[in-house]
């Protein structure tokens, strides 16, 4: 029998690329496509995935916190994160999640399809060259401070969020893209398990960094 495969990817070219290569496998199926979490959830409550793909940096819901609800919906499905970032503490927070695995987008089809085999046999799979030793000790380590897992960068772009500028602004204040903004926008969302503004917010005064 064939496994069913999600994938969920608010790309629409790479979604359907790395859906037409699944059909070919022997022995994968893809049973859905979703472009939002919103979607993603909705094929979960009625159709049985022994693995979904999840991209890590969607838009409004990240692949983060759809990765946990998608645990709560159907535990035995395994999940592997898909992202073009390779940073330890990300791949972190997707195991986390309850994420089997992690792959890169820049990485050939064929090790995603690689990647999908290994979490669905029950190993937990990484790229090639990200640190297992990195993500251990990020898994291990404490959430007590987390600011501390911000770059330089996410921090200037954090303090100036939550004071309300928007990412217009901030991209003018900090002589930086939109789009660069709107990149450490979701990475300091990721790295904080924030879903909007008001909760980092929220985090920076629990945390004394507002």
């Amino acid at each position: 029998m064939k496994a069913a495969v999600a994938v969920v990817d608010d790309h629409p070219l790479f979604r359907e690329g790395l859906a037409a290569a699944l059909h070919r496998e022997i022995d994968l199926a893809v049973v859905g496509e979703a472009a939002n979490a919103e979607q993603a959830l909705e094929l979960a409550n009625r159709v049985a995935l022994d693995v979904a793909v999840v991209d890590v940096l969607m838009p409004t819901t990240s692949g983060i916190s759809l990765t946990s609800q998608l645990f709560e919906i159907q535990p035995r499905c395994r999940v592997l994160g898909l992202s073009v970032i390779d940073e330890p503490g990300l791949i972190a927070d997707m195991l986390r999640a309850h994420a089997c695995g992690y792959a890169l987008k820049t990485q050939p089809t064929a090790e995603i399809v690689d990647a999908i085999r290994q979490v669905l046999g029950g190993l937990r799979y990484l790229p090639p060259g990200v640190s297992r030793d990195a993500v251990d000790i990020d898994l291990a380590g404490t959430r007590a401070h987390p600011f501390m897992r911000l770059t330089p960068r996410e921090r200037e772009v954090f303090e100036l969020l939550i004071r309300g500028h928007s990412n217009d602004e901030v991209a003018s204040k900090l002589s930086i893209a939109r789009r660069t903004v709107e990149t450490h926008r979701q990475r300091i969302m990721n790295k904080l398990s924030a879903h909007s503004v008001v909760q980092m917010q929220r985090i920076a005064a629990l945390h004394g960094g507002w």
